[in-house]
């Protein structure tokens, strides 16, 4: 994002935000030491943006009749049209794809234990594994990762896929990519440990502890920075909460869906507000230097 105007203390941000917003040029409104910012998403847009502030501090009561912003090709997925801008989202889910192929989607023991937090060995009709203290004395760290990788089903990978790019390419673009793929990675490794910590069984999977994560960061945000677009609805939220609580019942079982994952979904929605307040702490910081 890039800082490009901060309001007088007379000046009403709502005219110029409508013109923007009517330009197709993304852009929040922060508070900042009771002063109002502007603030573009996309640097490709700061010309076009500076042009339009320019206009409107020169006429700030008048109407400015800028010409219609060029409409998207209906040729492109309107989902897919701007992957480039979410490269880390689409990573995640490309990854998540290759893995499937990989391990059959959970059909092929020997391939998925590249990829589990611990490596097994089936001996007769026992599973036999180590505990995380091995995992890590081995240097394995990266099993902390994998398996948010590791799909049981295309179902399970669709729904996971769909929701990691809805709301993961957003996210990605309000926070930078970098700093996704932090979240990313602290939210899928919480996951997986408190997943094998509480359950203590190696075999499991899926980005659904990086979706939790995601809707409760998406979520929480406009509570804790002014300004901030919301992308989560409330009751979407509460969808999300209903099915993690279902998830700790018989229902999926008895709906032929099995066992739910459902500490790695506890730990992401936990993890993932944690990782909000932590980075609204760290904006308002910046922001008042």
């Amino acid at each position: 994002m890039v800082l490009l105007y901060e309001f007088a203390v007379n000046e009403s941000p709502e005219p110029l935000s409508k013109i923007l917003w009517q330009q197709r040029i993304g852009h929040r409104i922060v508070q900042s030491n009771n002063r109002d910012q502007l603030w573009v998403l996309d640097p490709s847009d700061t010309h076009k943006a500076m042009e339009i502030l320019q206009l409107w501090q020169h006429s700030p009561d008048e109407d400015l009749e800028l010409p219609e912003a060029p409409k998207r090709q209906k040729s492109s997925s309107p989902v897919f049209q701007q992957w480039h801008k979410s490269p880390m989202a689409l990573a995640f889910i490309v990854l998540s794809c290759l893995v499937a192929v990989i391990t059959g989607l959970g059909e092929y023991l020997d391939t998925i234990s590249w990829f589990t937090i611990s490596s097994f060995e089936v001996i007769g009709n026992r599973i036999q594994f180590n505990p995380l203290a091995e995992v890590l004395s081995k240097g394995e760290y990266w099993r902390l990762l994998t398996p948010a990788f590791l799909h049981f089903g295309i179902a399970h990978l669709i729904f996971n896929s769909l929701w990691v790019w809805e709301v993961g390419r957003k996210l990605e673009r309000l926070m930078g990519s970098l700093i996704w793929l932090a979240f990313a990675v602290f939210v899928s490794v919480v996951s997986n440990i408190g997943q094998y910590l509480i359950n203590g069984y190696p075999l499991f999977g899926g980005l659904s502890g990086l979706v939790y994560g995601l809707i409760a960061f998406a979520w929480v945000m406009p509570y804790l920075i002014k300004g901030w677009p919301p992308i989560i609805s409330k009751p979407l939220m509460i969808f999300f909460v209903v099915w993690l609580m279902a998830g700790y019942t018989d229902v999926f079982s008895a709906l032929g869906l099995g066992n739910m994952a459902n500490e790695a979904h506890l730990m992401g929605l936990v993890s993932g507000l944690v990782f909000a307040g932590v980075y609204s702490l760290l904006w308002k910081l910046i922001k008042q230097r």
